[in-house]
Parts: structure tokens; sequence; C-alpha cells
């Protein structure tokens, strides 16, 4: 499995190779899975496309043989302006659109008629937009207050009303078309995204048990830091997801049947986030173990006793379960199998306390001591009976 510390600096390069990386990946997941699957996988991201897609049409058909626009291309630019990942934020963006509008035109008529028509003025409006843009807390991407400034001075006033016209009409056809017609849920992405950071947590946890119970190196622990750090990060953009999931159902009619899923996901991203924390301060201890810092005894106590590879496999089992019960109503299966999974690995610290006591080296004690407390932190964010994430579970 390809490490995190991989995968950001890859990311890290120039625009062109994250370009040409992600065109690679695409083909290559069209390829395995097949189109068919494909297909069936973005669904979501098809039907959102074919949507938006026929609100433009629509646009352009409006402006161009109702309304005899005579730049009908300005209402889609609005209904691509304005159409968001979710119908929430889409009629934000509505709103912002018309309103960054209305402040442009009215600033650029205000300043024609005191000044005129000359590269002052053309100043000024570009300033005086981006000023505003940032006082009215609009997107920095937003620049829609200098534009229509700028087209109001260079087209004259009428423009701007046949402007405003034009971004009325599409901000209301994005909004229609993501707000009436099949709004975009992200709550089972959500679940997804969950499952899927939870079971590359478990690859993690895995790796290093089957790595403690061979001649695990120097170059495996600092693999298996990179990847926790790695997953740490990625830790961000779940909570996202389960942001976005809240948001997405935000102006629906049906919000409260999605209460329960909603907190359950944002209860689960919480208790991966502080799982995460705690796995990678494992790999951090291993680290400074073969490494001989702080006193450590360095390669000398590379052969760790077998319960500590024990309870890292009965983790990865908890983080593979846990990542699960988060898809759907989840499996009483698999809720079975985590309570067996954190049992596993409450038996296996006691035999591991009792290795850890023989240690005569103060640092060594101290590192030990350490790693128990990490796991037993781990499967107290899981237990689903008695953990402080109860509403994480389905």
């Amino acid at each position: 499995m390809e490490s995190e510390s991989g995968r950001r600096q890859e990311r890290a390069g120039s625009p062109l190779a994250r370009i040409v990386a992600s065109g690679a990946s695409a083909l290559e997941r069209l390829r395995s899975v097949g189109v068919g699957r494909w297909l069936r996988l973005e669904r979501e991201a098809l039907v959102q496309t074919v949507k938006v897609t026929v609100a433009c049409v629509l646009g352009w058909w409006l402006a161009a043989y109702v309304l005899k626009v005579d730049l009908p291309v300005l209402v889609p630019v609005g209904v691509l302006l304005t159409v968001s990942a979710t119908a929430y934020s889409t009629v934000v963006r509505g709103l912002q659109q018309v309103g960054a509008v209305v402040v442009g035109v009215g600033a650029a008529t205000a300043l024609i008629w005191l000044i005129g028509v000359n590269v002052v003025t053309m100043a000024m409006l570009v300033v005086a937009g981006l000023v505003l843009t940032r006082l009215l807390n609009l997107p920095a991407q937003n620049v829609q207050i200098p534009i229509t400034a700028l087209l109001v001075f260079a087209l004259g006033s009428t423009y701007g009303f046949a402007r405003l016209a034009d971004v009325l009409l599409g901000a209301g056809l994005g909004i229609a078309a993501n707000l009436l017609i099949l709004p975009p849920r992200f709550v089972e992405q959500a679940g997804k995204e969950l499952c899927r950071l939870s079971g590359e947590l478990s690859d993690l946890a895995g790796d290093m048990a089957h790595g403690l119970r061979e001649d695990w190196t120097h170059a495996m622990a600092r693999d298996w830091l990179d990847r926790a750090r790695g997953l740490s990060q990625r830790l961000e953009e779940t909570k996202d997801a389960a942001d976005q999931a809240a948001e997405s159902v935000r102006l629906s009619l049906r919000r409260r049947r999605f209460d329960r899923r909603l907190s359950q996901l944002a209860e689960a991203a919480t208790a991966l986030d502080h799982a995460c924390h705690q796995l990678r301060g494992i790999a951090r201890g291993l680290m400074d173990l073969i490494t001989g810092v702080r006193g450590l005894p360095g390669e000398r106590a590379a052969d760790l006793p077998e319960p500590l590879a024990g309870e890292l496999a009965a983790l990865s089992r908890a983080f593979e379960d846990f990542g699960r019960l988060q898809l759907g109503g989840g499996r009483p299966e698999d809720l079975a199998d985590l309570r067996a999974a954190l049992r596993d690995g409450e038996r296996l610290q006691e035999r591991l306390a009792t290795e850890f006591r023989r240690t005569r080296n103060a640092a060594f004690g101290s590192l030990q001591g350490a790693l128990i407390d990490d796991c037993a932190r781990i499967r107290h964010e899981f237990d689903p009976d008695h953990g402080p994430h109860k509403d994480a579970f389905p």
C-alpha cells in the first residue's frame, strides 16, 4: 500500500503533473471497475452534471428566444456561477451573485456620474470592487462586483440593468435546479469516506502488528509514522465530508429524518479523529524506540513482546468493524465482531502489562506505559457500550 507521504509528495508537484496524475488515476479506476460499475459509482455526480447542463440550456433558450437578450450566454454563466455542491450553498451563492451585481452597477453608475469615463474611474472601480468584496465577506474568488462595474464602465449604464436581469435569471434557474430537482445528498458519501479512512487506519494497525511479529526495522517504523501523519491530515477532509452532509439536507423538507444519521456521522468522525491520533502516538513511540532517542535502547529493544502485536491486530479489527458500521444502517455482525475485538485487546493488554513490568530501563518503561495507554484509549473510543461516542453506532 502506498504511503500517505508518497501521495502528499505527488500532490505537491506542479499543476500539470497533478492534472496528468489525476487523469491517469481516473482511467485506471475506469479500467479496473469497468464502465457499468463506474457509472453506478458516479451516478450522483452524473445526475448533477446533467441537471446543471439542462438548466444552462433552458437559460439560454429563455434569454435568446423569450426575453430576446442580446448576450444570452450570460444566463448560463449565471447558472454555473450559482450552482454549488449543496442546495443550501447554491442559495447562498445565488444571493451573493445578485447582491454583487447590484453593488457593482450602483458603484459604477455613481462614479461615472461624479468623475466621468476615464482611467481614474476605472482604477477606482477596481479598487472599490475588491474592497467591497472583502467588506461584504464574499468568497475570494467572487469578483462579480469589480467585473460588473468594469462592464458598466465599458458598455454604459443600460448594460448594468441587462446584466442584473441576466444574473437574476441565471441565479434563479441555478437555485431551482439544485433545490427542487434531485437536490444532492452527501449523507451516504460521508459514511463511505469515514469507512474508507477507517479501513486505511485498519491497514496501518495490521501492518504494524505484522511487522512487530517479524524483524521490524527503522525503515518500517518510519513508513508507519509517515502513514499515520498522512491519515491525521486526511481527517480534516473526513470532517469536511460530515459537515457537507449536514449542509446538504439543511433546506430539505424532510430534514428531520436525517438527524439521527447526521449525528452518527459527526460523532463517528470525532471518534475516528481521537483514535487516529492515538495510533499515531503508537507509531511515534515505535519510531523513537528503534531510533534510540531519549535513552531508549534502540535496535536492542526491537524484539517486543508478542501481545503488543496481538493487541495491534485486535485494534486493526476494531478500526475495520467501526468503519463498516458507518455504511447505511450497519450490520449486527460487525458490531458483534467489534465487541469481540475489544475484548481480545483488553485480554492481551493484561498479558502485555505483565511482560512490560520486567524491564529495568526507566525510559523504556515509560514508553511501554505510553503504548499500553494509547491502545487502551483507542479501545475506549470504539466501545459501543461504555465509550464516549455511543451516538457513533447505528
